[in-house]
């Protein structure tokens, strides 16, 4: 979800309140969600006289060169919300302050072991995860009525049906120019992550010693083919799938450009406000060939381990993420709390705004973001640059994924994980 506030990091703003013992920096941007953050600081605030919260905020683009910026300097803030692997990595580094000793039984077995393993390192937790989602299939149901497509009632949907939706809905003039692409997958949102998953295949691997390695296996392979064909081979997807703005893509939903998109649930927000009950749509979710998976791509609040007030940091922390408070943040943002508490909520299995649809295949919601210190430096500067080279048709994919197996190791022989 971060990379879609690059286009609407403009909007992210500053909430202060006065002279505080604690700094929250947070990257939360939608209106909602900025309220409910300031509400529950304000509730907070005005039973805590003598511990005193200041809510700083920074662009979700921006915030990891900050932070890392804050660290090094030794300023940086008390309580920091990010993603949940940063969290790790910054724990790795020794910026995060360990958890265990903070944390209740109560919210360690109200919260699934899957999400905090992706906080840890080993027994050492680094973050309380607090949000997730399901990453899904946008569609307009029109189009597809049109189309005389049928779905299955679950809205699970193979990998082939994905593939035939797209061809079928995709739309060409006379003059063989595109006016309507029956998918988009922004590259970015790790829609071809999912489907390496959903095919149990393995582009790092992790020896006994410790050490990682770029072994890219047929499984994989095929995963990633089937992500790029779509593109190069069935052309039934724009190579904007590499640089695209937010806006224009809901836009672009809303009026009929692509058929289909892939974003997280989340974004049910942002099309039900501009499509303002104009647009007839729905949500689908891909089964994979060899298990059921989706990108829950969890949040977490981690401790500054340099913060004078640790103590009453975690005890911010707790109140924070308590199931009442999970609840509200997760509702604001159109998201999912992780602590099942407040997941038994109502409200998020409700038909309104199709919340229910989303939350059916939140078992099958899980980080395919692979749990190695480095990762998002090892994918956007030594294996991106491969795949992207295959979508822009200057690289065919065995010598990307060649090339990317090579740089790919050479840096994390850099990186010292090797």
């Amino acid at each position: 979800m971060r990379s879609a506030f690059v286009v609407l990091g403009l909007m992210a703003i500053c909430l202060t309140s006065s002279a505080a013992d604690l700094q929250f920096l947070t990257p939360a941007w939608q209106g909602d969600t900025v309220k409910e953050i300031r509400a529950i600081v304000g509730e907070w605030n005005g039973a805590h006289p003598d511990i005193q919260v200041e809510i700083l905020s920074q662009a979700w683009e921006n915030i990891d060169d900050f932070m890392l910026t804050s660290f090094q300097g030794g300023q940086a803030p008390d309580l920091f919300h990010q993603d949940s692997v940063m969290c790790y990595e910054y724990g790795l580094m020794g910026f995060v302050e360990p958890l265990n000793d903070y944390l209740e039984d109560e919210i360690l077995s109200d919260i699934p072991d899957k999400f905090w393993s992706g906080v840890s390192n080993g027994d050492t937790i680094y973050g309380v995860p607090f949000l997730q989602e399901t990453l899904v299939i946008y569609y307009n149901k029109t189009m597809f009525t049109d189309a005389g497509i049928q779905l299955p009632e679950d809205g699970m949907i193979t990998w082939e049906q994905l593939r035939e939706y797209a061809i079928q809905l995709t739309v060409r003039d006379t003059a063989d120019t595109v006016t309507t692409w029956g998918l988009l997958s922004p590259l970015e949102q790790r829609f071809w992550w999912v489907l390496i998953e959903q095919n149990e295949g393995q582009v790092l691997r992790q020896y006994e010693n410790g050490t990682w390695h770029v072994e890219i296996d047929d499984a994989a392979r095929e995963a990633i083919g089937f992500y790029t064909d779509l593109i190069v081979a069935d052309k039934v997807m724009s190579e904007e799938v590499l640089s695209y703005d937010f806006m224009s893509l809901i836009q672009g939903f809303k009026t009929g450009k692509y058929a289909m998109f892939s974003y997280g649930c989340w974004v049910r927000s942002w099309i039900a406000r501009l499509a303002r009950g104009a647009l007839d749509w729905g949500m689908l979710q891909v089964k994979g060939p060899e298990e059921d998976v989706t990108e829950a791509d969890p949040q977490s609040i981690g401790i500054y381990s340099g913060s004078p007030h640790k103590d009453e940091a975690a005890q911010f922390l707790e109140f924070f993420t308590n199931t009442e408070n999970q609840a509200r943040l997760a509702y604001a943002d159109w998201l999912f709390p992780t602590r099942q508490t407040a997941l038994d909520r109502p409200e998020f299995q409700s038909e309104e705004d199709q919340w229910n649809v989303a939350y059916q295949w939140l078992p099958y919601a899980r980080d395919v973001k692979p749990h190695m210190f480095g990762f998002f430096a090892w994918e956007w500067q030594s294996f991106i640059p491969q795949i992207e080279l295959v979508i822009l048709g200057k690289q065919d994919l065995e010598s990307a994924l060649e090339s990317a197996t090579v740089q790919g190791n050479q840096f994390l022989r850099r990186m010292g994980l090797q």
